[in-house]
């Protein structure tokens, strides 16, 4: 799981500001194996995260830090040390003390704070459960496999995101009156922008608003969520995306986007026809050619039961739209303005741009990521092979 990701309730707010001794807090620990490595403490805020301390290792992996909270709640931080972000709510008077395994800062123990206990517990079930479905998204991708393999990696998908979601809402539910409960519910899967986004989610949001109150009336986070819950800032979209991909009768994962108008439009209504599902962005200096030579293949094979998908993954509607029509793009173009955290890229694992893959009249994904010729000689065989 990348731990790259913050709590919206957390990043809304700014927590800077004079505070005295009786908010300190010291956070110690021994990482073996480790001589000499950075260590730092950085505090989450709304406009980044900010360093509230930083030290090395010593010879023996051991490290100390001194700190003094912003005020006098729980602080949320991240714990940064060879390329890992251990998560810590920090309270005052508290002395966190973190132990690693050998060589590996993510296999950690922690003591001396309940609410960074607690949070650990989700850190490790995100973490597994992230690389699982990582594992089973690469597999439902995979080109060439058959028709029942697809399926039976994705019903294998669904099954294993509902269960990682009922253990999420478990915890939740059982801790509902500590802070960790709050940093559950931003967790994020590898195909799922916000875990409990649904329409169904709000009763978890206001539970643990209402819970986390009474326990942290102070407390920043709770009065963002407060006013996230009030405002109704949700994810529905991608959140009804996701259930519909799983859902879809097709050996592919189907994609629901908006066009420029805002009309949506599923890559499943390509079904029957030879479907090249592009990823692109406007704003790369080659991408005009790029989509030059695809019209160059559009045009001689859309008559002959050929489609293009095109996924843009920029993140200004304006940019996007003016090169759509700058470049008179005739497919189906699409864009959901979330760029490289969208749906559609994290389905279908796409890490640079322009990728594409190539799916079949039969709906067999049978290519991917294919040169200009290698596409037009592919579509040209498959719109031939298959007829009209």
């Amino acid at each position: 799981m990348r731990n790259t990701m913050l709590l919206p309730a957390i990043t809304a707010i700014a927590i800077l500001g004079a505070s005295c001794d009786r908010n300190g807090a010291k956070v110690s620990g021994r990482l073996p194996g480790s001589v000499s490595m950075p260590v730092v403490l950085e505090h989450v805020t709304a406009s980044g995260n900010v360093s509230a301390d930083s030290t090395t290792t010593d010879n023996k992996g051991n490290f100390k830090m001194k700190i003094t909270l912003p005020d006098s709640n729980a602080t949320f931080y991240y714990l940064k040390v060879d390329g890992q972000s251990l998560p810590l709510f920090i309270s005052p008077k508290e002395h966190i003390r973190i132990t690693s395994r050998y060589c590996n800062p993510g296999d950690y123990t922690v003591e001396g704070s309940e609410e960074s206990e607690l949070t650990k517990e989700i850190y490790d079930m995100m973490n597994a459960g992230a690389g699982r479905l990582d594992s089973l998204g690469a597999l439902i991708s995979t080109p060439g496999i058959s028709k029942a393999q697809r399926k039976e990696h994705l019903d294998r998908y669904v099954r294993e995101f509902g269960r990682l979601k009922r253990d999420q809402i478990r915890f939740i539910v059982v801790n509902s009156t500590s802070l960790a409960a709050l940093y559950a519910l931003y967790q994020r899967f590898p195909n799922d922008e916000m875990l409990f986004s649904g329409d169904n989610d709000i009763i978890y949001y206001r539970m643990v608003a209402d819970s986390v109150s009474k326990y942290h009336p102070g407390s920043p986070y709770v009065a963002a969520l407060r006013s996230q819950i009030d405002s109704e800032d949700s994810n529905e979209e991608l959140a009804r995306m996701v259930c519909e991909s799983m859902k879809t009768p097709v050996s592919y994962p189907d994609l629901a986007l908006p066009d420029m108008y805002g009309e949506t439009r599923r890559l499943s209504d390509g079904n029957g026809k030879v479907i090249l599902l592009d990823f692109w962005l406007s704003e790369s200096a080659a991408a005009a050619v790029y989509n030059a030579e695809l019209k160059e293949i559009y045009d001689e094979y859309a008559g002959k039961g050929f489609e293009i998908y095109q996924v843009c993954l920029d993140t200004s509607k304006q940019q996007w739209i003016n090169a759509v029509q700058t470049q008179n793009l005739p497919w189906i173009s699409v864009c959901d303005l979330n760029g490289m955290n969208g749906i559609a890229p994290k389905i279908y694992n796409i890490s640079q741009v322009p990728a594409n893959y190539i799916i079949d009249k039969s709906g067999e994904i049978v290519a991917r990521n294919v040169s200009i010729d290698d596409m037009r000689r592919t579509v040209g065989r498959l719109t031939a092979a298959n007829g009209k």
